[in-house]
């Protein structure tokens, strides 16, 4: 992770540890879960607590309350390969199917040939002047690997507790990357994900989450993802240029998945060594908001086969919403 333990303990005695004077004459705080430090609440009975969240009580049986604690106080977390391992949850099986998923995939959608090591890559059209990188859309239905993915026993708790069980998909992309000086340039392309809330102050609780699938190693100089801790406080949009200097790569080896909040502001540094970068993004939002990918009409009769009821409702599947005719709200697998 990016900051340590030692860090994590004084950041909850002393923000100004983590969170620039800049945010703090801006009324920005932090806050922790004491769930594992000095004096911390008994929650080994979960059996009396029948009004704890699910998700939460999945995130303490999974090991992830120090994850926890980082989201909260950070605006970002970095589940580690061990942890992975350690759960039994399919690593390393998971990046490497992924990451040969996607290298067919996009040379199915270019006609080239990309080498992770070499750097070869190919171009999509409509995607802009951008020439460092290029995104991939619409893959979920193209190796269940994927599926695994948006529903992983060890991201989607930390999901949940944020948006609630009820939360869906919104869309999953791939960002394949290359050596490029420039990059995002200056400014990093440091943004929020929550773009619906174009003017005015943020809502404090997220209406958007975000898993970053990392695979390839993330190193400043391979271009990797960057944040700007704690920054998720001050509910609003970053302004041109506004956090720059306060940004910090998450350096973390392949293998780890970020999870972060949808009002962290975050970007990434230009990729100077040869190669590729890639990373799955699995990007989530409460039901209440309309969904960037429609995977509904690409989900096959064995997707839903070989996955269970969480799935069908992270897709949409069951969704009353959006119909057309006398019949009122109708599940989309009824229309």
């Amino acid at each position: 992770m990016i900051v340590s333990q030692e860090a994590a303990h004084r950041a909850r005695a002393d923000p100004a540890v983590i969170i620039p004077q800049l945010f703090l004459s801006q009324g920005a705080c932090m806050m922790a879960i004491p769930v594992s430090h000095g004096n911390a609440m008994n929650t080994a009975s979960w059996a009396e607590l029948n009004t704890v969240s699910p998700a939460y009580k999945q995130i303490v049986d999974s090991g992830l309350t120090k994850n926890l604690e980082e989201l909260e106080a950070y605006g970002l977390t970095v589940i580690t390969p061990e942890q992975l391992l350690e759960a039994g949850k399919g690593q390393p099986h998971i990046m490497d199917t992924a990451r040969e998923a996607i290298l067919r995939i996009a040379e199915e959608r270019t006609g080239v040939r990309h080498d992770v090591d070499a750097g070869t890559h190919g171009m999509l059209s409509g995607q802009g002047s951008n020439d460092s990188q290029y995104l991939l859309y619409a893959f979920l239905e193209k190796d269940p690997i994927f599926e695994e993915m948006i529903a992983h026993p060890m991201t989607l708790p930390l999901i949940e507790y944020y948006l609630g069980a009820s939360c869906q998909l919104s869309s999953l992309t791939c960002f394949i990357k290359w050596q490029n000086e420039v990059g995002y340039g200056e400014h990093l392309g440091l943004h929020n994900d929550s773009g619906l809330y174009r003017n005015g102050p943020l809502p404090d609780k997220p209406h958007v989450f975000n898993t970053n699938w990392i695979l390839t190693d993330y190193t400043r100089d391979n271009g990797a993802f960057c944040i700007v801790p704690g920054s998720h406080r001050l509910q609003r949009h970053p302004k041109p240029g506004e956090g720059v200097r306060h940004a910090v790569p998450v350096e973390a080896p392949a293998g780890s998945v970020l999870v972060f909040h949808g009002n962290v502001w975050h970007g990434a540094f230009p990729r100077r060594n040869p190669g590729l970068r890639l990373s799955v993004n699995c990007y989530y939002c409460g039901p209440h908001f309309r969904c960037q990918e429609d995977f509904r009409g690409r989900i096959s009769d064995a997707m839903l086969a070989r996955n269970g009821d969480r799935f069908r409702r992270l897709v949409g599947y069951d969704d009353p919403w959006g119909f057309s005719d006398e019949r009122g709200p109708v599940p989309y697998c009824q229309r």
